[in-house]
């Protein structure tokens, strides 16, 4: 079961089970790959319309939203692919021998690891048609969500706790 405690110095020690590192590991390798290539064409890729979307929705704006991707688009896959990295270096650690594995990040990676976890729920939410109506909901078990939301759920609870870690260093 994942433990997050806030430390002095604005950061956390977090651990994660194995089964938890495995899975976070899996879904950020996948983010990694969606976040390569060049400005999307939106309404192309439901995923990568979410990880960026438009900065002008008035579809007569299309002009500037042109405009505002090139200037922006690269910093901004960059960042989220630098976080995306940090996060995948960490879990790349080994597990202690009870398949543990506990990390200690400074101020500096607890915000990046909101960004990367907040793009990996992202993901996910788009992949599982989460919307505002069902995001606190909990399918039966028998339904093929299920296990995906239970994910879904469970980095909200993650990405979440990191911010009060933030908040509480404020």
């Amino acid at each position: 079961m994942t433990r997050i405690d806030p430390r002095r110095d604005g950061g956390a020690t977090v651990r994660f089970e194995g089964v938890e590192v495995e899975a976070l590991r899996d879904l950020a390798a996948q983010v990694a790959q969606v976040l390569g290539g060049g400005v999307p064409e939106h309404g192309t890729d439901p995923i990568r319309d979410r990880l960026f979307p438009r900065a002008y929705v008035d579809p007569t704006e299309d002009r500037a939203e042109t405009d505002f991707q090139s200037v922006v688009h690269e910093d901004l896959v960059r960042a989220k692919s630098d976080a995306v990295a940090a996060l995948l270096v960490k879990l790349g650690a080994p597990t202690d021998r009870r398949d543990r594995l506990t990390l200690e990040l400074d101020r500096a990676g607890v915000e990046q690891w909101v960004g990367a976890l907040n793009d990996v729920r992202l993901t996910i939410g788009v992949v599982l048609g989460v919307t505002e109506d069902d995001d606190d909901d909990d399918p039966p078990p028998d339904d093929p969500r299920a296990a995906g939301m239970a994910t879904y759920h469970w980095l909200t609870w993650v990405q979440g706790t990191l911010v009060e870690v933030l908040m509480e260093g404020m």
